[in-house]
């Protein structure tokens, strides 16, 4: 009585390559999708994550709240550059230099370019903010951002 082992069916030829070169090349296709897909910090790419952390600065700041927003904008060590003023430096200082701000009427940032370079990323376009008596400020700037476990954040900001 002879036993006879099931042996697997033998692929030859092109068709034995085909399976090698998807074995081979999964491992890099997965990394590749996980790097591009945390790269805007689970919002899509870097420029949508952007725009979408400068959208909620603008509520914050229509709302009057800015200082409440601190942490989902800027980055723990971020340093703030009003013009004629001296710099701000991290959470804390950041949160007390907005602390009693009054609601804008209205707060928009145009960003005009954005460049992204791996984890950090800088951004200009200009801005317009109306106070409630009705002045309404312009001017431009530019932003250093930088990609946290968080998503994009603010690292440096200065404006005139």
């Amino acid at each position: 009585m002879s036993r006879t082992a099931a042996r697997p069916e033998r692929v030859s030829g092109p068709a034995r390559l085909r399976a090698a070169h998807r074995r081979a090349w999964a491992p890099v296709l997965a990394a590749t999708w996980l790097v591009a897909a945390c790269a805007g910090g689970g919002g899509g790419d870097a420029e949508t994550a952007i725009r979408e952390v400068t959208r909620r600065w603008e509520e914050a700041l229509v709302s009057g709240d800015p200082a409440g927003a601190v942490e989902s904008v800027f980055t723990a060590d971020a340093i703030r550059l009003p013009a004629n003023e001296p710099a701000v430096r991290g959470f804390e200082a950041i949160r007390g230099a907005l602390a009693g701000s009054i609601a804008l009427e209205e707060a928009r940032f145009d960003l005009e370019d954005i460049e992204v370079s791996g984890s950090l990323a800088y951004a200009s376009g200009t801005y317009r903010v109306r106070v409630p008596q009705g002045q309404t400020i312009v001017g431009k700037f530019l932003e250093v951002w930088k990609r946290t476990p968080a998503g994009w954040r603010i690292h440096r900001v200065m404006w005139d």
